[in-house]
């Protein structure tokens, strides 16, 4: 007897939906206020690291499941978009690391530009998270 498994892409997707954003407004919180750094700061780095393991998880699991269609009109593109997600999601995972370890010294270049980085990558990550879902969505609910 065999017992038939729902795939795991639309369990796994919404980690990232819903992990992603909180964590890349996080990350601009943090860049922007030293005191939120210091009181958050180790918990966003912990969250980010996570969220870049469910869009990982996201993306191997919608790897799978496109083996079983095709990829054309709105579901093709959410696919090419889902492709992307997890890069802006790595990133933003090391700079929110990189700027934790750069807070631990006062002023300086480095965490300059790991405030940077991090703005930039949560808001990368904010704007491919919502393309991809927004597509996924649509694919699934309009066709």
């Amino acid at each position: 007897m065999d017992i038939a498994l729902p795939p795991a892409h639309p369990l796994v997707v919404h980690a990232a939906v819903v992990l992603l954003p909180l964590v890349a407004l996080g990350a601009i919180v943090i860049a922007l206020s030293s005191r939120a750094r210091r009181r958050y700061g180790s918990l966003l780095a912990i969250g980010a690291v996570v969220a870049a393991g469910a869009t990982i998880g996201a993306r191997l699991s919608g790897e799978v499941l496109a083996g079983t269609t095709t990829g054309t009109g709105t579901l093709g593109a959410h696919m090419f978009w889902g492709l992307i997600a997890p890069w802006p999601a790595a990133i933003l995972a090391i700079a929110v690391i990189g700027l934790m370890l750069a807070s631990r010294r006062e002023g300086g270049p480095f965490l300059l530009i790991t405030r940077i980085v991090t703005v930039i990558a949560a808001a990368a990550s904010l704007v491919v998270v919502v393309i991809t879902g927004h597509l996924g969505a649509t694919a699934v609910w309009v066709g």
